[in-house]
Parts: structure tokens; sequence; C-alpha cells
């Protein structure tokens, strides 16, 4: 039985030797040739940071001029018998329109809406800790899913 396990397991793991991200910065498909942030805020800072990445200009690949514009709102979601916040809802909302090769239309409006519910803390230090890491990890996704949507452009 040990054998039959040991195999298995090997065969599982042989299986992930040749592993490659899927979004390296090598095989996109297209650049970004500037970033445009339409509301000077946190977020939009943010975001274009984390797409920063894609800016290796290659002649063969695509190229596009993004304008961005986000909003963030955090909302009392219960509050207690007292009346005193329990649990919040923190919602971004970010829209980025494409731009191919200078053009004045946009090719593409990517509507992107993410959320995170987390809960009130005593020691509001931590909770203001607590509220940027939950929004660094949701300008994450939002980068993420900005790139994989401009791949399947």
């Amino acid at each position: 039985m040990r054998k039959i396990i040991i195999y298995l397991c090997f065969f599982i793991l042989s299986g992930c030797v040749g592993y490659n991200p899927l979004f390296s910065t090598k095989k996109l498909s297209f650049y970004i040739e500037a970033i445009e942030n339409v509301s000077d805020n946190k977020i939009t800072r943010k975001i274009s940071k984390n797409l920063s990445n894609n800016n290796l200009k290659i002649e063969d690949k695509k190229n596009y001029i993004l304008k961005i514009t986000s909003y963030k709102k955090d909302v009392i979601t219960s509050r207690d018998s007292k009346g005193v916040a329990s649990t919040y809802e923190m919602m971004i909302d970010v829209n980025v329109e494409v731009f191919y090769n200078d053009n004045i239309t946009p090719i593409a409006t990517l509507i992107i809406n993410k959320k995170s519910n987390y809960n009130n803390q005593i020691n509001k230090f931590n909770l203001s800790q607590y509220k940027n890491i939950i929004e660094e990890n949701i300008i994450g996704e939002i980068a993420q899913e900005i790139t994989i949507k401009l791949h399947s452009l």
C-alpha cells in the first residue's frame, strides 16, 4: 500500500516540472504605453503602479493607453445592540478606458467591481492596518483582472 502511495505522489509531482507563470511579462501580447489617472487618488496610483510592469516596449506587441478612474466606498453592513458598527464592506469600482495607438475613441471600456467584508476591531490602529491590507489585496486582484482582459483584446 505504501508503494502505491509513493508512486502516486511521484506521478503527481512529476507533472509540475514544466510550470511557467501564465502572465509573465515575457509572454504578454501587449504593452502599456501610458496610463492616465483620471481620478487622481491613492487607488488609481496603486493600480497604475501594479500595471507598470507591462511597460516593456517591443515592436511586435500591441500598445495600449489606459485611462483609469476609481472609486472607493466603505459601508457599515451591521451594528450591534448598542448601535456600534460591527461589520463593514469595502467596495472599489474601477473604470478603464483602453485606447489603441493614440486613437481618440476607446476600443474597450473595462468595468471592474470588487468588494470585501471585514469586522470592526477595538484597536483603531489595527483596524486601519487591516483595511490597508484588504485594499492592497483588492487592488492586486483588480490589476490582475485588467491584465487578463487586456490580454484577451
